[in-house]
């Protein structure tokens, strides 16, 4: 259960875990982007995710229930970083989109913003080392880790 990065210029990233964001991330005004299902089924092979949430609209159990994955409520940038650090942040990739977000996008191995139907906070985006612009983008890079070494490669 592992994608490994070879970026050229940078070291090795071998990633264990997917933190997600939900509102603005996987969901627009708290329902689920179409295809985000599909996609976060064909990465259970290789990342263990967790869903990560203030859960703004009310929809994190649905969404969560729906994905078979587990979610946390976690409003703060604070309570996000506590789970992030706990699992290993050199093992982690956070996606999300919101200021709360930021410290998640800067601790983890990988960080990638979402300027998705709701904006970007710009203190996500100055914290990412990726920006996309959807969650289907996203995950699709993950699927398909040499597009990521062309984005960061030094």
């Amino acid at each position: 259960m592992t994608i490994v990065l070879d970026i050229p210029g940078r070291k090795r990233i071998e990633l264990d875990f997917l933190l997600l964001d939900v509102n603005g991330t996987l969901s627009d005004r708290g329902e689920l982007i179409e295809g985000v299902t599909e996609r976060l089924a064909a990465l259970r092979q290789q990342l263990e995710s967790r869903l990560l949430s203030a859960d703004t609209f009310g929809t994190l159990s649905a969404i969560s229930e729906h994905l078979s994955l587990p979610a946390q409520s976690a409003a703060s940038a604070e309570q996000k970083l506590a789970v992030l650090n706990e699992l290993g942040a050199d093992r982690c990739v956070a996606i999300g989109n919101g200021s709360n977000d930021r410290e998640i996008l800067a601790g983890a191995a990988l960080g990638i913003a979402i300027v998705g139907p709701e904006g970007c906070s710009a203190a996500a985006l100055a914290a990412c080392d990726v920006a996309c612009r959807s969650i289907l983008d996203a995950l699709d890079l993950l699927r398909e880790p040499r597009a990521l070494a062309a984005t960061l490669r030094a």
